[in-house]
């Protein structure tokens, strides 16, 4: 089967153009604010402009394809009359994005009805006021047309963690907050729901258990008849003091498995505690006790971080570089990397290996593990080589974070199965976000889960309002 993704373009372009005495300005970032009455402003009643013409931002900042949408202007200099018009690299494209009307509201503020086309380019566009008389105005790369969908509220809190998104669309993370982290899990149906307090990190494909931490034992969320979750703990051994679920999958038989790790104190006081992996099933029973599954030799403590149907579990060792890949409670192989997730079918891990984003292949006819990691590109290339895969599916879609050209930048790179080793197709590529470009954050963006069927579906987060991030979703065509 052919795969095929639309790869965006890059977003370090910075466009001078030059009219009659034009002026350009590079844009700043506005909160939104709601739409305000039209006003009359008296000097410019009379087609003047008391001050320079400038654009400086607009509001939103960002407009998702196939959309018509309102669009504050603000600079300085208007003047009733005023048109704005959105270009690409310097030129008008209104076949793409259209302006259906601008409408006066100040000498600092227009709002102009655009319509956004399906298939518009997920860049980074100017906005142009064109003057009664000839004057123009340009706020370079003022508004992105983007495919990033904000998921409800985008957050329940302050900055967010995206962890999965399942087949039916449902994702699952956390949101920061100052009396702690909320859970929460999304659907078109209900929106962003609370938790309650503690981590969401993985879900059930079938979207009624979710996993994750309470906030300091293994626990679940069960959705109830009426919608509602009800919060449990999970089977403990003795002693064990904490501990996180951190992933679920349904295996050929339906039986929910869940794995993750638990944490027990040291040998002395002093020690600190270990951690252990482990995993849990849901039976006609209910929950089973802790399964534990083998630290290989050499190291001293470990945590399971993914599950697949065929109960493949990936996890990390000794809390440092260092993972493993385990066929059964008690068979294992060491990776040379931290692993973060397995694709269903048990042929490519992903994660990343001296923070940098890499991925582990299975030889379709030996079966064996190829133990040394293949790194994968960054968007920006040898300057900068950060990030890490976090998700891969069958397909060979990979989804993470690398270096963009100005932060962190969500990105999704494609790997072909079709020989007899997995083999890079094309250059990665960034995924589009909500209009901010430069910010004092670490990472612009960071896809966290990709979808096994098509059209793929990626979630994740990206900055919204510096430096809050929320959940978005992207879809690649």
């Amino acid at each position: 089967m052919t795969i095929r993704l639309e790869f965006l373009a890059r977003f370090a372009r910075l466009v001078c153009l030059t009219a009659l005495t034009a002026v350009s300005f590079s844009c700043s970032r506005d909160s939104f604010v709601s739409p305000r009455g039209v006003a009359i402003d008296p000097a410019a009643s009379f087609g003047k402009s008391p001050t320079a013409l400038a654009v400086t931002s607009t509001n939103p900042g960002f407009g998702d394809r196939g959309t018509t949408i309102d669009v504050h202007i603000v600079g300085s200099g208007f003047t009733s009359g005023a048109q704005a018009t959105w270009l690409l690299h310097g030129a008008a494209d209104a076949a793409h994005v259209r302006t259906n009307s601008t409408t006066f509201v100040s000498s600092t503020e227009l709002v102009a009805n655009i319509t956004i086309a399906s298939d518009a380019q997920l860049d980074f566009w100017d906005v142009q006021v064109a003057l009664i008389g000839g004057k123009n105005g340009v706020g370079s790369e003022c508004f992105e047309v983007t495919s990033a969908q904000i998921l409800g509220p985008g957050t329940l809190g302050s900055d967010i963690t995206v962890r999965v998104i399942n087949e039916q669309l449902q994702v699952v993370g956390w949101s920061g907050s100052t009396s702690g982290s909320i859970p929460w899990i999304f659907d078109d149906a209900l929106g962003m729901v609370n938790l309650g307090s503690g981590e969401a990190h993985g879900l059930d494909p079938l979207g009624t258990v979710v996993v994750g931490r309470n906030p300091t034992f293994a626990a679940t969320w069960t959705r109830q008849p009426d919608n509602s979750w009800l919060s449990a703990v999970l089977p403990q051994a003795s002693g064990v003091v904490g501990g996180n679920a951190m992933a679920a999958a349904r295996t050929a038989d339906g039986t929910l498995v869940v794995v993750g790790w638990d944490e027990v104190p040291g040998a002395r006081k002093s020690s600190a505690n270990l951690t252990r992996p482990v995993s849990w099933r849901l039976t006609t029973g209910g929950w089973s006790a802790p399964q534990f599954y083998a630290i290989p030799t050499g190291s001293t403590v470990a945590t399971a971080r993914d599950v697949n149907h065929l109960e493949m579990v990936v996890g990390q060792l000794d809390g440092s570089d260092a993972g493993a890949v385990w066929e059964s409670p008690t068979s294992y192989t060491r990776l040379d990397g931290t692993p973060n997730r397995i694709n269903p079918s048990g042929t490519v891990i992903v994660g990343h290996r001296n923070n940098s984003p890499v991925y582990w292949w299975r030889d379709p006819a030996t079966h064996a593990w190829h133990t040394t990691a293949v790194p994968l590109p960054t968007i920006v290339g040898s300057s900068c080589t950060s990030g890490m895969g976090r998700d891969v599916n069958d397909a060979g879609v990979i989804v993470g974070v690398s270096c963009g050209p100005n932060k962190n930048q969500a990105t999704v790179w494609l790997l072909d199965f079709s020989g007899a080793s997995p083999v890079l197709v094309g250059t990665p590529t960034p995924l589009p976000g909500l209009g901010i470009k430069n910010t004092v954050t670490a990472d612009l963006s960071s896809a966290a889960s990709v979808t096994e069927s098509q059209p793929y579906i990626v979630t994740g987060a990206t900055v919204y309002t510096n430096p809050t991030r929320v959940a978005v979703r992207w879809r690649l065509r």
